[in-house]
């Protein structure tokens, strides 16, 4: 709304900017939510030592998505402030769908 009011001249760049951020956090979000849901039933499957007999492969990919999955949680604990977290964390979106789509492929 602030950048369709008419004296939005003075502040338009922070303004633009503020959108922006936004937007990429409305998105994190959404990929977040599903990465989580994804991993929290996958996690209870691949956390049995005889599944990564069967599946060697999809447990190598699901390693690597825990891992980046639980880094990405621990950074948003020790930050909690969300548009410094997404401002500090290059390519979040890109990396959440990744991850998103590995859980699909698992």
């Amino acid at each position: 709304m602030i950048l369709g009011n008419r004296f939005v001249k003075v502040m338009r760049p922070e303004a633009e900017k503020m959108k922006k951020d936004l937007n990429t956090l409305d998105e994190a979000v959404k990929q977040w939510v599903d990465v989580q849901r994804q991993w929290c039933y996958l996690e209870n499957i691949f956390s049995g030592g005889s599944i990564k007999t069967y599946l060697p492969e999809e447990s190598k990919l699901f390693d690597l998505v825990n891992k980046n999955f639980l880094g990405l949680n621990q950074k948003a604990n020790r930050n909690p402030q969300a548009l410094k977290l997404i401002r500090t964390s290059a390519n979040i979106v890109e990396m959440l769908k990744k991850q998103n789509d590995d859980l699909e492929k698992i």
